[in-house]
């Protein structure tokens, strides 16, 4: 298994996103992994990552989602990362506003080290440390050096 800041692209990390929904949260990063060459189709990736939200939202609590799908087409494991410093609605489990947002999306037939990934970054993000320091990070590279040490870390 890759670590999540070698997998996460600069150009793949908006320190405010500009949605004001879920939707369009969505969208907006899955445009980020477009723009940066990462996946062909920002369409696809948020037709899937909808119908992934719609079985259970990703919105996992503590101001934190992890929308993720499958995207036939990938090679590899992509991730991107949102902030919305005034919140943004997700529907999270505690019906309060998300503030980080990892978009993850992985080729099929990689269930197995999607799922990994996403129980990591989730472990990860239980650090209050953590979460605080993404919420201030001033730069993508400040973030993913962030994301690095605290990886490394253990």
């Amino acid at each position: 298994m890759s670590a999540l800041w070698q997998i996460l692209d600069p150009a793949c990390v908006e320190l405010e996103i500009k949605a004001r929904r879920k939707e369009e949260a969505l969208a907006e990063m899955a445009g980020l992994l477009a723009a940066a060459g990462r996946i062909e189709s920002s369409a696809d990736l948020l037709k899937a990552l909808m119908a992934r939200e719609r079985l259970a939202s990703t919105g996992i609590g503590e101001g934190i989602a992890i929308p993720h799908a499958m995207l036939p087409g990938l090679e590899a494991t992509v991730l991107a990362f949102g902030r919305k410093r005034d919140g943004l609605p997700f529907d999270a489990i505690d019906r309060r506003p998300v503030h980080l947002v990892f978009l993850l999306a992985g080729p099929p037939g990689s269930e197995f080290t999607h799922l990994q990934l996403l129980s990591h970054l989730a472990r990860l993000l239980r650090q209050p440390e953590f979460r605080q320091g993404l919420l201030t990070a001033s730069a993508p590279e400040e973030l993913l050096a962030l994301l690095r040490s605290t990886e490394e870390e253990g």
